[in-house]
């Protein structure tokens, strides 16, 4: 089959999936195309589209392949091949990803990237997507993965890299999608796609999802939750455009808390022992994002977008966990004998975030030299309003840790406040960058943001108050070394900052504090094999932070002061696209070397850094057979990693398998069994270690399998 024809056949796979309306031959790069546009698209190479496929974060310029960062890309193809269902399961594609597990009460998607933690570097279309909620992956075209710092683009954050969502748009082509999933863990999901083309110029979106679904091996745990997305979009391929979408997401999740540490390791009890108290424990989520996206070409030179956000996150979360009260067991107690507390953690409230981020794009001569000018002011007001109650902790009697009563009698829901705090965040940023392309083999990147970040906290109870603002710069400088139209070498510096209120909270212990501040340097190269149908990256890198928040020994008050200091080097390498006709591979590898430098704990100086897994690395193959069939394996590793800062407690290293087999019946539907974890592995995805007292690690789900239905018209 010819090039031509791959990139057609992959236009039909995805018009006859769950509504993808994109081609999603995935490269590292980016590649993507509207299905709109099939007939175009099938008369180009694949190297064509991966050349000059692009960000889609307005403050990049050129493509993705001279872009001197690693950067990952998930398609929707492959979110629906998987039968993948939230953001957090699709960063599996993605080595150097760990899942980080909840503290007092609070829930969503909480990763470390690179060995830090990225909580608050979730991105939906270029802007902070700041609720705590589990996303659903119903309304996304693709995930965009940009690793390194990244403030110059992405403002506070971006210390080991961000997340972002590419959301579904309309487009000019009629289309009407959905799928019914179920499985023998009692798990039901529908989704729907439907979109209509108005005229030759505009279009409207609407996608849909419902779900209820258990986890295998947990028998308490649920997971229920629906979500509704409209869009519409003005002047699509014209000089002028204006797409604006709405995301309506609620969840009630019965949540898990998982399996407590003891003596340095899980607990050993099965699978399915639970710590919780199911009669009571949510997870109520109701999220309201509105999204207007702007973009208005004055020449084939200049150009300006301009994107705006209104956010309504609203939470009530309600949980148990197990916690050992005033001490932990003493080294060589029977598990026989000990008894564990009931932690009640239970928070409320609502995060609400008023966002603009306008860009001019100028292209112009200097002599010899092409630059490509980015002109960027970024306003962002982000505000915290909640109610803290009474934790339970001394009036629930214990339970023993080999054997918890989830029915076990309590109190009931905690009604007690005992703090309202009120955090609101204010960011003025102005952004100027250049990329100079001195010709055929070589371009230079320069950019410097300057942020005002004001932050305000208020709690009325105990009247307290603290207020606190930063003004900061941020460079990024990078070089790029084209050899050939295939091959990218690069060379990047960057920084990034985090202050105190990153995650708008404000204490005694960190209102005065300057942001922590990283530097990162990274070469790499990517390129593509095969005839263009393979795209490779690979990169090494190197992040220090050099004033991380450390506890005072010297204060009895134990405030924060920034004199620790942590490193990251490391390694990774991707290959994705076809390495055949028939055959296509999503593959990834990630090497840390995380260590604590100094700190005023002395126990932590030399350990690695929580949570973050030396060694971690996954693959994905799919094999499309002339007719109607298609299979689909892989796996995914995750090394042993440390739990607590003084690394003696450790969430051991665990491989899962997964499979699909996919069918399609006729032009209108497809037929699609997946499993995952496929041996059953008993192994921990998340973790949390506050102190030894108060921790715990989450199970990964037992062995699951999905039978989907795909209708496509």
């Amino acid at each position: 089959m010819s090039m031509q024809g791959i990139a057609a056949r992959r236009v039909r796979r995805a018009q006859a999936g769950v509504g993808s309306a994109t081609i999603c031959l995935a490269t590292s790069f980016g590649l993507q195309a509207q299905a709109a546009d099939a007939d175009a698209n099938a008369s180009k190479t694949v190297e064509d589209l991966i050349v000059t496929a692009s960000p889609s974060i307005s403050a990049f310029s050129g493509t993705l392949q001279n872009t001197a960062q690693n950067v990952n890309v998930i398609p929707a193809q492959v979110l629906t091949d998987q039968a993948v269902s939230s953001v957090q399961e699709a960063l599996k594609n993605v080595p150097g990803i760990t899942l980080n597990a909840g503290e007092g009460g609070t829930h969503g998607d909480n990763i470390n990237l690179r060995g830090f933690a990225a909580s608050d570097d979730f991105f939906l279309d270029g802007l902070r997507d700041t609720g705590f909620y589990t996303r659903d992956s119903f309304n996304l075209e693709a995930l965009e993965v940009y690793k390194g710092p990244a403030s110059a683009q992405f403002g506070r954050g971006s210390t080991g890299g961000v997340v972002n969502q590419v959301s579904k748009t309309p487009q000019l082509s009629d289309f009407y999608n959905g799928t019914l999933v179920g499985s023998a863990n009692s798990e039901g999901r529908a989704t729907a796609d439907l979109n209509y083309a108005i005229n030759d110029d505009t279009a409207v979106r609407l996608n849909a999802m419902g779900e209820d679904a258990g986890v295998a091996g947990r028998d308490y745990v649920e997971n229920r939750r629906w979500g509704v997305a409209p869009s519409v979009s003005f002047g699509i391929g014209k000089p002028v455009s204006l797409t604006l979408n709405y995301l309506h997401q609620e969840q009630n999740d019965t949540p898990d808390y998982g399996i407590p540490f003891a003596f340095g390791a899980p607990v050993p009890v099965p699978r399915k022992t639970y710590y919780g108290l199911p009669s009571d424990d949510r997870t109520i989520t109701r999220d309201d994002i509105g999204t207007a996206l702007f973009r208005a070409e004055i020449s084939d030179k200049v150009w300006f977008t301009d994107t705006a956000r209104a956010g309504n996150y609203y939470f009530d979360s309600r949980m148990t966990a197990a916690h050992y009260g005033a001490t932990p067991p003493a080294p060589g107690t029977p598990l026989a004998d000990v008894l564990t507390f009931r932690d009640r953690p239970s928070v409320a409230g609502t995060v609400s975030t008023l966002m603009n981020d306008a860009d001019l794009h100028w292209k112009f001569d200097l002599g010899p030299v092409s630059n490509h000018a980015i002109f960027g002011i970024e306003l962002d007001r982000e505000e915290s309003d909640l109610e803290r109650f009474a934790n339970q902790l001394n009036q629930i009697p214990g339970t023993p840790i080999l054997d918890p009563d989830p029915n076990e009698p309590f109190p009931g829901r905690q009604t007690q406040v005992t703090s309202r705090p009120d955090t609101v965040t204010k960011t003025v940023s102005g952004l100027i960058e250049d990329t100079l392309d001195f010709g055929e083999h070589f371009e230079a990147t320069t950019a410097v943001r300057l942020d005002r970040f004001n932050a305000t906290y208020n709690e009325p109870i105990t009247a307290q108050h603290f207020e606190h603002t930063d003004t900061i710069a941020s460079p990024r400088v990078a070089l790029v070394y084209k050899p050939t139209s295939k091959i990218s070498v690069y060379a990047a510096y960057g920084t990034s900052y985090d202050p105190s209120a990153e995650n708008l909270s404000l204490s005694a212990k960190t209102a005065s504090l300057a942001p922590e501040r990283d530097h990162t340097y990274e070469v790499g190269v990517k390129g593509q094999a095969l005839d263009g149908k393979l795209a490779l990256q690979a990169a090494i890198f190197q992040t220090n932070m050099e004033n991380a928040r450390v506890g005072d020994p010297t204060n009895p008050a134990n405030p924060q002061i920034l004199a620790g200091e942590e490193r990251v080097r490391g390694f990774e390498a991707d290959a994705i696209g076809h390495l055949t006709e028939h055959l296509e591979i999503i593959a990834g590898y990630t090497y840390l070397d995380s260590v604590t430098l100094k700190s005023t704990d002395p126990l932590s100086v030399g350990a690695p850094l929580l949570n973050t897994a030396p060694n971690q690395a996954n693959l994905w193959l799919e094999y499309e057979f002339t007719g109607p069939w298609e299979i689909g394996a892989g796996l995914n590793y995750l090394d042993r990693r440390a739990a607590d800062v003084d690394n003696t407690a450790h969430v051991p290293s665990y491989v899962t398998l997964d499979a699909m087999v996919k069918y399609r019946v006729n032009s209108h539907l497809t037929l699609q069994l997946n499993g995952t974890n496929l041996t059953d592995k008993y192994y921990f995805a998340n973790s949390y270690f506050s102190s030894p007292e108060e921790n715990h690690v989450l199970p990964g789900p037992g062995r699951t399998v999905l039978l989907t239905a795909s209708i496509s018209y």
